[in-house]
C-alpha cells in the first residue's frame, strides 16, 4: 500500500549544521545552492531538494510481509522478549541478531534480574537457526544462546570509526532499570567486555531515561559517536533525546530531537515508544528512524472487536494499558541529526493479519537495515526489516521479516497525467546521473538539466534526453546516447524530471 505524505509549507531545517550552502548570484536574484556532491538523494520529504511539483506527490511505501525469522519460546525467553538489533558483518559475511529475552507468560514484571541478551546468526538474513553458545548458565545449564545477563537494553553496532581498535570493532550501549548507561566492546560481536571498569558512563538525569531501546553509532558526517535514547518532553510525552561522544566513554547531553509543531505526537496517541535512528547506509548524511508509535484509545467499541480479548484481560490486571495500547511504526528522517520530519503516514501497520499484530509491543521494527537477496526470481537485492508480533500474548514472541525495495521508503510518484518535478539550484560532483526509478509499461521519464533561470542547457534538454522506462535501481540517464555530464560538474544547475506513471526513489551523480 502506498500513501501520500502531506507536509506544511514551513522550511525544513533551515541553517542545517551538516550542510554548507554556497551563493553565486546577483543580490536581486540571490538563491541558495545545495551542494549534493556525489551523495545519494532520497525523497523522504518534499522540502529538501524539491522546489516545486506539478501532478506529482510524495508517496510512502510499506514493507511487504515475509516469513517468520524466529519464535522466541525457549525457556529463558518469553512473551516479553523485545528490542532486537540486526547487523551484517562484512568481514565474516554473516548476519547477526541481538535481542533482550524476558522469560514468562503474558506480562512478567520488568526487572533487570529477569532479562538476558540473546544472539542468533544467519548466512542469508532469512533463515535464523538456533544454536547453543554455551557461554552463560541459565537454569543449571549453558545450553542456550545467552551472551549477557541483567540488561533491559543492549544495542550493538559495528564501529565505522577509522581509528577504532580491532578488539573494539563492535560496540554497544547497555542499560537496566537504573537510568544509567554502560558501554561494551567486542572483537567478534559475540564475546563482550564492559568498558570503564564496569561503571556507568552516562546518566542524563531525565525521568525514565533509557526506558526503551536506545541506539548509538559512529557518524561519518559528524565524526563522533551519537546516542539517541528515551526521554520525556516537558509536556510529559514520550520523546527522544540526543547525546554525543568523541571516545565512547565521555558523553555530552545535547537536547531532544525536534519535529514540526503540527507533526508533534499527542499524549497517549502517536508518542515515540522507540526511535531506531541510524544513518542510511547508502546516504549516510541522512538519519532515518522507525519509531513505534504508542496509541491508547482506551476501552471503546472498536477495542472490544480486537483479537485476544482473554489475553488482554489478563494483561490489564497488571496494567490497563497493556490491554488497550496498540503499536504501529512510521519513519522519520533528519539531515542535521536534530530536526526530524515524520512520514505523516504509517510505514508498518498492523494489517489484516490481526491475530498477532494488534497488541501492546507488536510492530516494533528492530534497529538495523540490512540488504538480503530476494526470494523472488530475478529480483536481485532488497532491504530487510525485522518486527515483533504476539508480544505479551502467551509464552512466546514472534519475530517476522519484512522487505522493501532498496531506497524504497518513499518516491516522487506521477500517475497517468504527466507530472513535473523541479529541484532547487544544486551543484554535483560526478560524470553520470543514476536514478532508482520504476515505471509502468506505459509510463516514462525524462530529465532536463537547466541553468539558474530554468532554461535548458544545450544538449541536456528534455528533447535531447533518451526516454526512460522500466524498473531499475541504477538507470544511467543519457542525452542522445551520451551519459557524460562531467562538463556540468561543480556548476550550479536545476534538474527537471518529467514523469508519467513513474516512481522516482533516489538519484546520485556517480
Amino acid at each position: 500500500m502506498r500513501r501520500t505524505i502531506i507536509f506544511p509549507l514551513a522550511l525544513f531545517a533551515a541553517g542545517m549544521a551538516m550542510f554548507v550552502f554556497s551563493r553565486g548570484y546577483a543580490q536581486e536574484t540571490e538563491k541558495e545552492v545545495i551542494p549534493i556532491g556525489s551523495q545519494r538523494q532520497l525523497f523522504l520529504d518534499d522540502q529538501w531538494l524539491i522546489s516545486s511539483m506539478e501532478n506529482v506527490e510524495v508517496l510512502v511505501h510499506q514493507p511487504q510481509r515475509r516469513e517468520l525469522s524466529d519464535i522466541r519460546n525457549r525457556p529463558w525467553e518469553g512473551a516479553g522478549s523485545k528490542f532486537h538489533t540486526v547487523l551484517y558483518d562484512p568481514e565474516r559475511e554473516i548476519y547477526l541478531m541481538y535481542y533482550v529475552a524476558t522469560p514468562g507468560e503474558n506480562v512478567t514484571p520488568w526487572a533487570t534480574k529477569n532479562m538476558y541478551v540473546c544472539y542468533l546468526e544467519s548466512e542469508d538474513g532469512i533463515h535464523w537457526p538456533y544454536r547453543p553458545l554455551n557461554m552463560v548458565q541459565w537454569g543449571g545449564s549453558t545450553d542456550n544462546n545467552i551472551i549477557f545477563e541483567h540488561e533491559m537494553n543492549f544495542n550493538p553496532f559495528i564501529d565505522a570509526n577509522p581509528n577504532t581498535l580491532p578488539e573494539e570493532r563492535f560496540k554497544a550501549v547497555a542499560s537496566g532499570m537504573d537510568g544509567v548507561m554502560r558501554v561494551c566492546v567486542s572483537a567478534d560481536g559475540l564475546h563482550w567486555t564492559v568498558k570503564n571498569d564496569g561503571q556507568p558512563v552516562y546518566q542524563p538525569g531525565t525521568p525514565n531515561a533509557f526506558d526503551s531501546q536506545n541506539v548509538a553509532f559512529w557518524s561519518v558526517t559528524e565524526n563522533k559517536y551519537v546516542l539517541y535514547y528515551r526521554a520525556w518532553d516537558p509536556r510529559g510525552f514520550r520523546s527522544v533525546e540526543r547525546a554525543v561522544s568523541d571516545d565512547f566513554i565521555h558523553w555530552t547531553k545535547e537536547k531532544m530531537i525536534s519535529v514540526p509543531e503540527d507533526e508533534v505526537p499527542k499524549t497517549g496517541h502517536g508518542e515515540f515508544y522507540t526511535n531506531q535512528i541510524q544513518p542510511y547506509y547508502r546516504a549516510p548524511q541522512i538519519y532515518i528512524g522507525f519509531p513505534a508509535r504508542y496509541n491508547d484509545n482506551g476501552i471503546t467499541e472498536s477495542f472490544k472487536l480486537l483479537p485476544e480479548q482473554e489475553e488482554r484481560e489478563i494483561r490489564m490486571k497488571v496494567n490497563p494499558r497493556f490491554g488497550t495500547v496498540t503499536h504501529d511504526s512510521i519513519y522519520f528522517a533528519s539531515r542535521d541529526g536534530y530536526n526530524f520530519r515524520l512520514s505523516n503516514d504509517v510505514f508498518l501497520a498492523p494489517g489484516l493479519k490481526t491475530l498477532y499484530n494488534w497488541g501492546y509491543g507488536d510492530n516494533f521494527i528492530g534497529h538495523g537495515i540490512v540488504e538480503t537477496n530476494s526470494l523472488e526470481e530475478d529480483e536481485g537485492r532488497e532491504l530487510s526489516f525485522y518486527a515483533t508480533e504476539s508480544s505479551f500474548t502467551a509464552d512466546d514472541l514472534r519475530c517476522r521479516r519484512y522487505v522493501l525495495r532498496i531506497d524504497g521508503f518513499a518516491s516522487l510518484h506521477a500517475k497517468t497525467k504527466p507530472g513535473l518535478v523541479v529541484t532547487e539550484p544544486l551543484t554535483f560532483t560526478g560524470s553520470e546521473l543514476s536514478l532508482n526509478i520504476a515505471t509502468s509499461g506505459y509510463g516514462s521519464a525524462w530529465v532536463e538539466i537547466c541553468d539558474l533561470e530554468g532554461n535548458p542547457i544545450p544538449g541536456f534538454a528534455k528533447s535531447d534526453c533518451d526516454m526512460i522506462y522500466g524498473d531499475t535501481l541504477d538507470r544511467r540517464v543519457s542525452w542522445h546516447g551520451s551519459k557524460d555530464v562531467s562538463s556540468l560538474s561543480g556548476k550550479p544547475v536545476i534538474l527537471k524530471f518529467y514523469l508519467c506513471e513513474a516512481d522516482l526513489y533516489s538519484l546520485v551523480f556517480e
